[in-house]
């Protein structure tokens, strides 16, 4: 019997840093949520898994903190997966500003997720 691997359907690495951020459905009010692990494609948020519906669109926030300065950052995701433990978002609906942001928070260690978000 031959034995199959999963692959994973991303497009780049994941790495674990956990930071807090809110994430809202449609139409309604804020949730708090804790960022698992993140890549430039998505991330992993621990909350309570009947907050989140295979294929619904979020918008996901969470503040940095920069050597100069703190910023605010908001981006679309879609759910792409939910389990017991909270959901796994892909990031849709890009903005230049979002991208950099998520790519110092993966490779800056000098640009720091804050632990509320803004």
């Amino acid at each position: 019997m031959a034995m199959t691997k999963s692959v994973e359907q991303r497009w780049n690495e994941r790495r674990s840093i956990q930071f807090e951020v809110a994430f809202t459905p449609n139409g309604q009010s804020p949730q708090p949520a804790t960022c698992r692990d993140l890549g430039l494609g998505g991330m992993f948020v621990e909350a309570d898994p009947q907050s989140f519906s295979i294929n619904e669109q979020l918008d996901i926030g969470f503040t940095l903190a920069g050597t100069r300065r703190k910023s605010d950052h908001h981006l679309r995701a879609r759910v792409v997966r939910v389990c017991a433990q909270g959901a796994g978002l892909m990031f849709s609906g890009f903005k230049l500003e979002s991208v950099w942001a998520l790519r110092d928070i993966i490779y800056d260690a000098t640009r720091a997720p804050l632990q509320s978000p803004g």
